[in-house]
């Protein structure tokens, strides 16, 4: 799908140059790839500090710790 966006030149240019990528669209499309992870990371790492246990734990470990409560 074709979409006008108003970007900056010189901040194109040079995430274009950090980057390497041949093409305005591959940085667009990096850029864009690039924020979803960064919200999906944050969400994920809000889940687990919500969680009531360490999911890092081994099965011994979550056999012994004591709930927190």
């Amino acid at each position: 799908m074709a979409t006008t966006v108003d970007i900056p030149e010189d901040v194109l240019a040079e995430a274009q140059r950090l980057t390497g990528l041949p093409t305005k669209k591959a940085v667009v499309n990096l850029a864009m790839s690039e924020l979803l992870q960064s919200y999906r990371q944050r969400d994920a790492l809000s889940r687990l500090t919500q969680m009531d246990h360490n999911p890092f734990l081994t099965e011994e470990e979550l056999a012994t710790e004591t709930p927190q409560r």
